[in-house]
């Protein structure tokens, strides 16, 4: 019996995974379910994946909890809602995804059903943030450090915190032999910016093929490290 597939997941997967399965069709399914539940693969995190999934599944619990009792205790309709003008935190990317997927995409619900979808979401969002890291998950690392490919990272690339997330893989690969990340986040899919991660690995650490950035559907069963 061949060897279980080794692939490092970004937060994207982890994200969309979650989402794909979420009430009111939030997001499709972009292959992470497949890499997630399947048997045919050894899936690990870094801790800035980790700590990014948390943060985020924090802050959606929160904005869905503060968007219910909106609904509840008030005559206003979820359009009204502006995440700005209440006492929460969120991320502009919290803001487009409650603009893009809520607000206009459940247009042709009630406030009955709106309710009833977003309380599901909050049980599931809960459910997820301790099940996939913990159950779902077969290892998460801690964050892992290298100062010299992070300042190259940050840089050449003008990709934020994906830098970290790059360093992780980097030394996950280095040291356990997880050379595969996978990603559905355009920072880290884009062609012209895996060239450069490419580059920079083989020019601060002097050897090449040690990262492979794939998204879902360039991973196969067979693709074992």
């Amino acid at each position: 019996m061949s060897e279980a597939a080794r692939l490092n997941l970004d937060t994207s997967v982890m994200v969309n995974y979650v989402y794909s399965q979420l009430p009111g069709d939030l997001e499709e399914d972009r292959g992470c379910q497949r890499l997630i539940d399947g048997e045919s693969f050894y899936i690990v995190i870094g801790g800035k994946a980790n700590d990014e999934f948390d943060a985020l599944c924090e802050r959606r619990y929160n904005l869905y909890d503060d968007v219910i009792a909106y609904l509840r205790d008030t005559d206003n309709e979820i359009f009204d809602y502006e995440p700005r003008a209440r006492d929460i935190h969120v991320s502009p990317n919290d803001r487009s995804h409650f603009r893009d997927d809520i607000q206009m995409s459940w247009y042709d619900m009630d406030k009955r059903e709106q309710l009833s979808t977003l309380r599901r979401c909050l049980q599931d969002i809960e459910l997820y943030q301790v099940q996939l890291p913990d159950e779902l998950i077969d290892r998460c690392f801690p964050q892992q450090s290298n100062d010299q490919l992070l300042r190259r990272f940050r840089s050449d690339l003008d990709i934020g915190h994906d830098c970290e997330i790059l360093v992780d893989a980097v030394e996950i690969s280095r040291q356990h032999s997880v050379s595969t990340l996978v990603a559905v986040d355009s920072h880290l899919t884009n062609r012209e910016h895996i060239e450069v991660v490419y580059e920079i690995i083989e020019d601060v650490l002097g050897v090449s093929g040690l990262l492979r950035i794939s998204e879902p559907v360039g991973v196969s069963a067979a693709s074992s490290d």
